[in-house]
């Protein structure tokens, strides 16, 4: 067994954000829903294949190409209302409420050297409060900091307004016609880009 790394976080008086984990299984099959299901894999998550996943991504570098992370709001931040509903599923150790995640990956498919394809997700109940932009600009600071990266590639569905909002508000811009998703033939998606320097 591999031992687990140690965590490094990057946060914000509002959210942190810490490496995904299967301690988040449980906070990510409760807050999918089928919009996020078709964002992030195209089918919703169950038990089983989204704990091979995480465990999987708990053994990645946080330094290594691919990254992910969990994104966690801070208890004055979140909508107290809304973590007594959502139940203790969508609270880590510490009492932060999970509010959603996102990536870097500099080997995704359709990225040519010095990119990295930038994901940001939002479980369904947080979703229209700001946290989108949020963890996007915490992966993006952290783009920054990373050498090899000096271009962001974000690939978004023409109909997910939401996510182009975030995408224009960081500074990037739609590039090119609707094209096939890199990763999965069945979806379109138009490419954004952000540069970086």
């Amino acid at each position: 067994m591999i031992p687990p790394r140690e965590v490094t976080r990057q946060s914000s008086a509002r959210l942190t954000l810490e490496p995904l984990g299967v301690q988040h299984a449980a906070a990510i099959l409760a807050g999918q829903d089928d919009a996020l299901a078709e964002e992030i894999s195209g089918r919703r998550w169950d038990s089983t294949a989204i704990t091979e996943f995480l465990d999987r991504a708990s053994r990645w570098q946080e330094d290594g190409p691919i990254r992910e992370f969990a994104a966690l709001a801070a208890p004055a931040a979140a909508d107290h209302a809304e973590r007594a509903s959502a139940g203790a599923s969508t609270e880590s150790l510490s009492g932060m409420t999970f509010v959603g995640g996102g990536g870097l990956n500099l080997l995704a498919p359709g990225i040519d050297r010095g990119q990295a394809a930038m994901t940001y997700w939002v479980t369904a109940a947080r979703r229209r409060k700001g946290w989108g932009r949020e963890i996007a600009r915490h992966l993006v600071r952290r783009a920054r900091d990373e050498h090899r990266i000096s271009q962001l590639v974000l690939f978004i569905a023409p109909h997910n307004a939401a996510s182009q909002a975030v995408a224009r508000g960081l500074g990037a811009r739609p590039e090119g016609e609707l094209e096939q998703h890199p990763a999965d033939p069945m979806r379109t998606v138009h490419r954004w880009l952000l540069d970086l320097r």
